[in-house]
């Protein structure tokens, strides 16, 4: 400090100006508060927080005061305040601070061990994504968002900060598992990680909250049960069009899983143009992460053989298999070499396989056998097997399954042709399986079996040939031998053939029709009525799963209230047996059906939306309430086969809440279809 008398100068180096050294007195100390929470502005205590002080001066204005000669001026912040705990609200106050910006730092392994324990709010903060540089991409960052947090603190008074772990930790903690050389970079921003939360100096004398984001991760809920579930259905579904991305040209499906499921400001999205699906997502624990994807491909290196492509992924909860369909010339190739080959015992006991698949499917297993194996050691730490598959894939998950049975996989495919002959397929009862089919999609209609194929449609019209051997049994009310054999003498079955049949419970999306009288021009009459009416047919794409019929039958009183009417077995015997079904599309096949972005998804996805989002209008929900009105007010002049048969297809579909019902059971069920509805929007429905 300079003497009072002392008339010492000081020059200014930036403008060469000289100014008198005056006395200072004793330096007027600071207070700071934080608050720390997350996200549900839930507290955090017990936290350890240091705070250490920035440098007297950056290392440019250094530069500039060597350059003018001055080499006297020390940087270094006097000594760091004493460490403090945050209490039971989360706050931690600190008296007597320098008037100089700060770092906010905690213990790393405390920080990461504690906010793992954190569940998501369900809102998510599109500011806490980077800045996008791809000029084709919608910047998603919106700096006008609020978080709930941040409102309430703004409205106290209080300054906000939202951050990850990684702006708050002074180490890295530990992530089992985790073998990148570099953090994630969702919670570990480059730039800003291990470098603390800065607090300005002209902020002091205040309180901040700041509001952590909990160290967790995306993962898909898939619920192990052998009843229809739209969860599954929309999330296996995009895994088997994700498992379609060429891998080798564009990591795609590595990055879903280590990043997408790792960003926190949005559900994962799988974008496949028009179409952008989103994902049902819960955030689980960072060590229950996704691993890094397997994937795999026989046709690529020195070495490679035909084209069956496949991925396994695994979290602290499940292991999923997504087989790819036909994609290539040798993919066709495959689906028509459909002769039959005797089973393996691993697969079956009995029947025959379709050859081809059969050939795909061993390639994998001599190619990858290890990868496949290694799956196993994950379903004996009590993990749940999910497959899943579109046309040529559901054909190879299915095979996969059959391998699998020991440990009970729960499969769905899309659009897959039948794999097994009849005698084979009994002795697959065990497998949870639902098969969806779109309306008159070509590829679930081979191999091709006339015979088969045209008694099932004599005896149940356009149906019959995609609702195949499960929907022979299930709707007769039982499954004993008695059953059985009285369903093959109605259908003109022999037990001498051993057809191909398809595997699993049916789900199917198709147009159902009503035929409705309209009046013609006023200019045409007729001497009864003096009006002349034509015939028209109303529409709508209906959502049927019969098995849900079994589903509504057991419920508690309940759940039943939830549902218009439940049919009875005798109802639907009465229904899909005996009368003639919708045309769907004729008695033809149209193969522009089978696209699994643009026919399969669409539908399960826009249902999913629906059901999460009761009160939202959509186009699906108005043509529905038309079609249903027509039904009712044509009743007493059309076909009483056609308007019972367009009842009970309107309930089966009325029936679909229950198939949400595991993802409502729980809050964080809840929570994910809260969030689904907040960012997803109605795709559209091609019906040709």
């Amino acid at each position: 400090m300079a003497d009072e008398t002392d008339n010492t100068t000081v020059t200014c180096l930036s403008h060469k100006m000289k100014y008198k050294e005056v006395p200072c007195g004793r330096q007027l100390k600071h207070w700071l508060e934080l608050q720390f929470v997350d996200e549900n502005n839930n507290p955090v205590s017990g936290l350890n927080v240091q705070l250490e002080y920035h440098p007297l001066a950056t290392a440019a204005e250094m530069a500039m005061l060597r350059r003018g000669g001055d080499t006297r001026f020390d940087p270094t912040p006097p000594p760091n305040p004493p460490a403090g705990v945050t209490d039971s609200q989360g706050l931690v106050r600190f008296d007597d601070l320098y008037w100089l910006a700060v770092d906010v730092k905690m213990d790393g392994q405390q920080l990461a061990d504690e906010m793992e324990q954190r569940p998501l709010g369900i809102r998510r903060n599109p500011n806490s994504q980077p800045v996008s540089g791809n000029a084709f991409r919608r910047e998603t960052r919106d700096k006008s968002w609020r978080t709930d947090v941040q409102e309430k603190a703004e409205a106290a008074g209080y300054r906000h900060h939202y951050v990850t772990i990684g702006e708050l930790c002074d180490r890295l903690p530990e992530m089992p598992g985790w073998d990148s050389p570099e953090p994630p970079v969702f919670h570990f921003p480059p730039g800003k990680a291990l470098k603390g939360t800065k607090i300005a100096r002209d902020a002091l004398e205040q309180r901040h909250v700041i509001e952590v984001c909990p160290f967790r991760a995306w993962v898909l809920p898939l619920h192990d049960t052998k009843d229809y579930d739209l969860a599954n259905a929309l999330n296996l579904g995009i895994m088997a069009d994700l498992v379609y991305a060429a891998e080798a040209k564009n990591p795609t499906i590595d990055y879903f899983f280590r990043q997408k499921c790792l960003d926190l400001s949005c559900i994962p999205q799988f974008a496949e143009y028009p179409s952008y699906f989103h994902t049902l997502a819960v955030d689980v624990p960072f060590r229950e992460r996704y691993q890094p994807p397997v994937y795999m491909n026989t046709g690529v290196g020195a070495t490679g053989e035909g084209d069956t492509r496949l991925f396994t992924v695994e979290c602290g909860a499940h292991v999923l298999v997504a087989w790819c369909g036909t994609d290539t010339l040798l993919n066709i190739l495959t689906d028509l070499s459909f002769a039959p080959k005797r089973c393996l015992p691993e697969l079956a006991g009995a029947g025959n396989v379709h050859g081809g698949f059969l050939e795909a499917w061993q390639l994998a297993k001599r190619k990858f056998g290890d990868k496949l194996d290694a799956v196993k050691t994950g379903l004996g730490k009590r993990k749940k097997l999910f497959v899943c598959g579109h046309s040529l894939g559901g054909a190879l998950a299915l095979l996969y399954a059959a391998e699998m049975k020991a440990f009970n996989p729960v499969l769905y495919t899309y659009g897959m042709p039948r794999t097994f002959t009849r005698a084979a397929i009994a002795s697959l009862g065990g497998i949870t399986h639902f098969r969806h089919v779109n309306d008159n999609d070509t590829i679930t209609q081979i191999p091709p079996d006339a015979d088969l194929d045209n008694a099932f449609y004599r005896s149940w019209g356009p149906l019959g040939d995609k609702l195949g051997f499960d929907w022979s049994l299930t709707t007769a009310a039982g499954l004993s031998v008695a059953v059985r054999d009285l369903t093959f003498q109605s259908t003109e079955l022999v037990e001498k053939k051993d057809p191909y049949w398809h595997h699993g419970s049916t789900v199917i999306f198709f147009r159902a029709q009503q035929c409705a009288m309209r009046a013609a021009s006023p200019n045409q009459k007729s001497l009864v009525d003096g009006q002349v009416y034509t015939r028209h047919f109303v529409s709508t794409r209906l959502y049927v799963v019969p098995s849900l019929n079994e589903e509504c039958l057991k419920s508690t009183a309940e759940y039943q209230a939830a549902f218009i009417q439940c049919l009875n077995p005798a109802s639907l015997a009465k229904t899909f047996p005996q009368n003639t079904n919708p045309a769907l599309n004729g008695i033809g096949t149209d193969p522009r059906s089978h696209s699994m972005a643009h026919r399969y998804l669409p539908y399960i996805h826009n249902q999913v939306l629906e059901l999460a989002d009761p009160g939202r209008e959509m186009h699906r929900k108005e043509m529905r309430v038309m079609f249903r009105d027509q039904v009712e007010k044509g009743a007493a002049y059309s076909n009483p086969d056609e308007v019972e048969r367009n009842r009970e297809f309107l309930a089966l579909q009325d029936m679909l809440p229950v198939a949400l019902r595991r993802t409502e059971a729980d809050e964080t069920g809840k929570n994910a279809l809260l969030r689904f509805a907040a960012v997803t929007e109605e795709e559209v429905e091609l019906s040709q």
